[in-house]
């Protein structure tokens, strides 16, 4: 251990020469006493002296500095799949027996001289204690999560091991992660990769909302191998198992991927669960992934949307063909052709409609009166080219940003990361540093010191301050602004990651804006209104007291019950802090579960509220039963690991010798010293004056 210093900016001198006047204090308080020996005088100044000078030196601060060089064991993340298609038998692999040989031959847990930590791969990524923990019950594999764990941990690891059969049902590629990775991924490929013959239903596409009395399009992608020139029908049932759509299906070309238009007629509102069925052949591999199951949250009316539009503009034509194709908007359109003139001959009403839409602002002159009231309705406002400055001042309670800047540019969109969590922002994951840019002014300001920022621009890959989508809520209005054009190149693309983004951030956007605020006390709502039967129901709640504080100190009480049976039960959430409640409730059977919660404080009820959710069984593990070696040595030759089959694992540990990861490695640990955080240094100053008292108590001294 080295002396490093003291921590004080006293000159040396000065303390040295506070030193010698401690002594000097000590020796002058015994100078004068001549009633005890010499020995016992000069041990009693000796004592008193080394007290202060030990106090002295504690106030000054000293550190030490040392340093020790160890052998650490490599350690290694272990990520291993524990969704349901690990457990799939089929061609030479049989599931879960050939999963567990293949984890007892890597018999990671009596390496001593390796530390491993183990996460799964399932519909999210979470650490375990050891493969025994495994459950291979997972109904989606998000590969995405557990790539992202690997990025966020690979400091502490000198590699990782991916045992997995590579087969994505949630979740982006992960491959786009991989260059951000910097130690070598091993991966082990589960599963088998041979062609069955198979009908499956690949995907459903739907609208999770509908409204009574419509009908509701749905989509279904069936993908088959085996069965050229074959014949077989495609059914959606209700719950109850009766027929509500058929239609006949050829399968022309082996292998080949078709989508199947059906349609319902929604007739009763609430939480409606449907299946879409295959009529099979008998000679298919499994028969299992012939049925998916979908829910629809019905509702009695439709969201009356009027858009007004005071230019000819790519976007004016992109939005209105948004707003008509969601099913649960019924749209109608003014076209602005001057002074006060409109391509359609019936002007709307404005007080029948939800929300009002401008797209562009008119020129002087233009009669404000035919949408006399616009400012107490919801609206949307969305600048143009030729009307991002308002001169005329029209419609100006619009304008929730103001662009100041006289130039235009083309600029990339950026989330603001303090309001992500707001119900606009739930949008397709996409990377915002590739998508389309838009055209704005780079000097742009929000007005409304009560306004919601969703979106800044980035210009040049530099992020600005400056807005481009702002919202406001005050009491049971909601407005909404955007300060750029050029949305409609995202709604072109190519990248069907940017149609659907575009797409669903405009839904959202007429939807938020378009609802009356909720002003219940109490809000509670399942984190998702349909669950799959391996995954925990979550039910999240806030609580406001009748002031609208939030509400803390009360209780809040859920009575859950089954629509299959009679059998109700009763949970108490769980006090998350600042109002919020959650409750996690596992292991529910399937079916439509409706729900009533009250929030009470004492004796008093604040509020109450029902809902419902539903648990279904999924498919999604038994779509798709071909190992994908291809993603499986993308992540591995990426990241310069290895790809192995789990049946050839007898090279396994000598490729990681070979690549030296196995290596003890030398660590030197640092370390800091300092004594003024020492008991034993204000004890031994303890010792000190008590043996100086003791001494004088026993020679009468005062």
């Amino acid at each position: 251990m080295d002396f490093q210093g003291f921590q004080n900016n006293l000159p040396i001198f000065l303390v040295i020469m506070i030193g010698l006047l401690l002594i000097a204090i000590s020796f002058l308080s015994y100078r004068k006493l001549q009633s005890i020996p010499n020995i016992p005088k000069f041990l009693f100044i000796s004592v008193r002296s080394c007290a202060f000078l030990i106090l002295l030196f504690l106030f000054l601060n000293p550190y030490f500095f040392s340093s020790e060089i160890v052998l650490k064991n490599p350690k290694l993340l272990v990520l291993l799949d524990d969704s349901e298609s690990t457990t799939i038998r089929k061609g030479t692999y049989n599931g879960e027996e050939s999963y567990l040989k293949a984890l007892e031959e890597l018999n990671l847990e009596s390496n001593s001289r390796i530390d491993f930590e183990y996460f799964t791969i399932g519909s999210s990524t979470k650490q375990i204690q050891s493969p025994d923990s495994l459950k291979l019950n997972q109904s989606e594999t998000n590969f995405a999560s557990a790539i992202s764990q690997v990025v966020e941990l690979e400091d502490d690891f000198d590699a990782g091991i991916i045992l997995s059969d590579g087969i994505i049902t949630f979740g982006r590629n992960p491959i786009i992660l991989i260059s951000d990775i910097t130690i070598p991924l091993y991966t082990i490929g589960l599963g088998d990769t041979s062609k069955v013959k198979d009908i499956t239903i690949k995907n459903v596409t739907y609208n999770p909302n509908g409204y009574t009395d419509t009908k509701h399009a749905i989509e279904v992608e069936l993908s088959q191998s085996g069965f050229f020139e074959k014949e077989t029908s495609i059914k959606i049932l209700d719950s109850s198992g009766k027929l509500l759509d058929e239609k006949n299906v050829i399968f022309e070309i082996d292998g080949q991927i078709i989508s199947i238009p059906l349609q319902i007629e929604l007739s009763e509102q609430g939480l409606q669960q449907f299946s879409v069925v295959i009529d099979g052949f008998e000679d298919e591999w499994s028969k299992e992934n012939n049925t998916s199951t979908l829910s629809i949250d019905v509702s009695d009316n439709k969201t009356k949307i009027l858009h007004i539009s005071f230019e000819v503009h790519p976007d004016v034509k992109m939005l209105r063909s948004i707003l008509k194709s969601d099913e649960n908007i019924e749209l109608s359109t003014l076209t602005w052709l001057g002074n006060s003139r409109f391509v359609e001959k019936e002007l709307k009403d404005i007080n029948e409609q939800d929300l009002l839409i401008f797209h562009g602002l008119p020129s002087s002159g233009f009669n404000t009166n035919i949408f006399q009231g616009y400012n107490e309705k919801p609206s949307i406002y969305l600048q143009l080219p030729k009307s991002r400055k308002n001169e005329a001042n029209l419609f100006s309670e619009l304008e929730l940003i103001q662009n100041t800047g006289n130039q235009l540019f083309q600029i990339n969109i950026v989330p603001n990361s303090e309001n992500l969590d707001h119900p606009i922002m739930e949008l397709p994951e996409i990377g915002y540093q590739n998508i389309s840019p838009v055209i704005s002014s780079l000097r742009s300001i929000s007005t409304p010191p009560d306004g919601i920022d969703l979106f800044s621009l980035e210009f040049q890959g530099i992020e600005t301050p400056n807005k481009i989508l702002s919202v406001v809520e005050r009491g049971s209005l909601r407005k909404a602004a955007i300060s750029a054009w050029g949305w409609y190149k995202l709604y072109q693309s190519p990248n069907q990651s940017e149609r659907d983004f575009v797409t669903q951030l405009f839904i959202n956007i007429a939807t938020w804006s378009s609802n009356n605020p909720d002003e219940r006390r109490l809000k509670i709502a399942p984190s998702r209104s349909a669950f799959n039967l391996s995954e925990n129901v979550v039910i999240n709640a806030n609580l406001n007291n009748e002031s609208g504080e939030s509400e803390s100190g009360a209780t809040i009480e859920i009575n859950l019950k089954s629509s299959d049976t009679s059998d109700e039960r009763s949970f108490t959430l769980s006090n998350e802090g600042d109002g919020s409640y959650q409750l996690e409730i596992s292991s529910l059977s399937s079916g439509i579960y409706s729900y009533k919660a009250t929030a009470r404080k004492g004796d008093r009820i604040i509020d109450s509220q029902i809902g419902e959710f539903l648990v279904q069984n999924s498919n999604s593990e038994i779509v798709n039963t071909i190992r994908n070696d291809a993603l499986l040595k993308a992540i591995s030759n990426e990241s310069n690991g290895s790809f192995f089959v789990y049946d050839t694992l007898s090279e396994f540990w000598n490729q990681l010798n070979k690549d030296q990861i196995l290596n003890q490695k030398q660590e030197t640990i640092e370390s800091y010293s300092y004594p003024v955080r020492s008991f034993f240094w204000f004890a031994l100053v303890l010792v000190l004056l008590a043996t100086e008292w003791l001494g004088r108590k026993y020679y009468s001294l005062p």
